[in-house]
């Protein structure tokens, strides 16, 4: 289940957390980025997490303080960051 988590360390997260017991394992993680923008709300940017390494990154439970799940456009973003599929933006073919 794709998930937003905040960190003990105060660092926000969007990714896949798998909970067996007492540890957490989150896959592709992305670190969240946000950034008013004066007259147009927050900006999100998503960033690599884990760039040197490689697999999954075993959390202790302790070490999250909440989650919940993203909204819509940001699942998207998520998605998109780890897809093979291009998707064109909108607009009208002109010959």
């Amino acid at each position: 289940m794709i998930k937003i988590i905040q960190l003990i360390t105060g660092e926000m997260l969007i990714a896949e957390l798998k909970q067996p017991h007492q540890y957490d394992y989150i896959k592709n993680p992305l670190y969240i980025h946000q950034q008013a923008v004066e007259g147009q709300g927050p900006k999100v940017s998503l960033f690599p997490y884990n760039i040197l390494g490689d697999g999954d990154i075993k959390l202790h439970s302790n070490s999250i303080v909440w989650s919940v799940d993203p909204d819509q456009k940001l699942l998207n973003q998520y998605q998109e960051a780890f897809s093979s599929i291009i998707t064109p933006p909108k607009g009208k073919i002109q010959a």
